[in-house]
């Protein structure tokens, strides 16, 4: 039984899924406005019901009934998190995931937040997090599958929204401030614009590479630039020097030849390893693509339970 933590687009593009492709059930779902819960999970037609309430009104949606967090951590195995991001606290994501890990609950999540602020909090084998870093891609699978190989270095376009930005400019002609106004009006950047273009919303993806590789760094440990236009081949890059315990985001001007170049929302990540360069490239984020990467983490979990 599954507790879903957020409600939106990709919550619900999850819930969808879930009940489309698996026959693993929710057992409660949270939104903005509070929770509901059914202790033998919700039927297919209750689910209907849910994706039918606006935005923040589930609990008024007439299906199960009205629970505390804590109520449905008790009903439910597994935490699935698409709630927004808080980079100053993680809350409430990052108590979330304590008491339920505590607990010998699972927990999925596409919250960069509480894994950026404080990973080693949180890290245990019961914690998936393929969602939170180039969703579409499955990066964090591959990162995993590197030991005993030693990462060196790691380069990344972390950030599609930044990454259509810069293409409209030095691609279609488009001004930056123009180009910045189409992406918010196409949904593209965030609902707050500066975790994409100050760098939060890389910078937290690097750490979670960072840490997923071994190296335990914090959010605060990432210099960050703010994104600006700086000539023709112009990109927003992720740097992380593995050996120094470096990490960066700032825009930079790549070679023309530069196999980092990908267009638009795309993503690519290169890294360097003591014996090898492997470089991925792929859909960064994406509500399907996003809850696709929740609902791959869910099945593999379910299998080892």
């Amino acid at each position: 039984m599954i507790l879903l933590f957020g409600f939106g687009g990709v919550g619900r593009t999850y819930a969808e899924l879930l009940y489309e492709k698996t026959r693993l059930r929710l057992c409660a779902v949270f939104d903005s406005g509070g929770g509901v819960a059914k202790r033998d999970g919700f039927t297919p037609g209750e689910v209907t019901q849910l994706l039918n309430a606006p935005r923040g009104a589930v609990t008024k949606s007439g299906v199960g009934r009205l629970v505390s967090l804590d109520e449905a951590i008790d009903m439910c195995q597994v935490v699935v998190d698409v709630s927004p991001p808080n980079y100053e606290t993680g809350e409430p994501a990052l108590s979330l995931y304590r008491k339920a890990l505590s607990k010998g609950l699972a927990v999925v999540t596409a919250n960069k937040a509480p894994l950026a602020l404080a990973f080693r909090d949180v890290a245990h084998k019961r914690l998936f997090y393929k969602a939170t870093v180039m969703a579409g891609t499955p990066l964090i699978d591959l990162l995993k599958g590197l030991p005993p190989q030693r990462a060196i270095k790691v380069r990344g376009i972390l950030n599609g929204s930044t990454n259509y930005v810069m293409t409209r400019v030095y691609k279609d002609g488009v001004s930056f401030e123009n180009a910045v106004k189409e992406a918010k009006e196409l949904g593209i950047l965030e609902p707050d614009p500066r975790l994409d273009l100050e760098g939060l919303d890389p910078a937290a993806k690097l750490v979670i590479i960072a840490n997923t590789l071994g190296r335990p760094l914090t959010l605060r440990d990432v210099v960050r630039k703010p994104l600006t236009p700086l000539g023709p081949v112009t990109r927003y890059l992720a740097l992380l020097d593995l050996e120094a315990g470096k990490a960066s985001v700032e825009p930079v001007k790549l070679p023309p030849d530069d196999p980092l170049h990908v267009d638009y929302t795309m993503n690519a990540v290169e890294i360097t390893t003591e014996v090898n360069t492997v470089l991925i490239k792929g859909k960064g984020a994406g509500r399907k693509e996003t809850a696709y990467a929740l609902l791959n983490d869910t099945l593999r979990l379910h299998n080892d339970l």
